[in-house]
C-alpha cells in the first residue's frame, strides 16, 4: 500500500476494517459502490492512495483476480475513474503518463526516476 506519512509503513488490512465500518448503505462514503466484503462477490477492495487523500480499489467482479479493473475516487471532486488494467499497470502509467492520467501522474513533477530505500 502506498503511504505518505513518516513511517512509510501502510496496514492495508487496519484500512479495510476502517473503510468497512464506514460502509453502511448505497449512500454511503463510497457510493454508488460497497466496500468488498470477505465471503461475498463484488465491491471494493483498497490496495493504495495518494498524498492528496485519493483512494485506489480493486473492483472485485467473477473474473480472474489479474482481469479485476483499478477504480480511483478523487477525494476532493469525489469522481470515480475506471481503469481497465492491473494495479501495477496503473501504477507504471501514474510514474511514466503526464497525459492520460493527471491528475494521478507523477510524471511532469519527477523527470529523473530515483529511489529512497525506507
Amino acid at each position: 500500500m502506498l503511504c505518505a506519512d513518516e513511517t512509510r509503513v501502510g496496514d492495508l488490512l487496519i484500512t479495510w476494517r476502517g473503510l468497512l465500518e464506514s460502509d453502511d448503505d448505497l449512500d454511503g462514503p463510497w457510493a454508488p459502490y460497497r466496500i468488498h466484503q470477505p465471503g461475498t462477490a463484488g465491491g471494493l477492495m483498497p490496495w493504495g492512495g495518494s498524498r492528496s487523500g485519493d483512494w485506489y480499489f480493486w473492483q472485485v467482479t467473477d473474473d480472474a483476480v489479474d482481469a479485476w479493473p483499478v477504480l480511483t475516487m478523487q477525494v476532493d471532486t469525489q469522481e470515480w475513474n475506471r481503469y481497465k488494467m492491473t494495479a501495477t499497470e496503473f501504477l507504471y502509467r501514474i510514474l511514466t503518463d503526464p497525459g492520460f492520467f493527471w491528475p494521478y501522474s507523477v510524471a511532469q513533477a519527477v523527470t529523473k526516476p530515483f529511489f529512497e530505500p525506507a
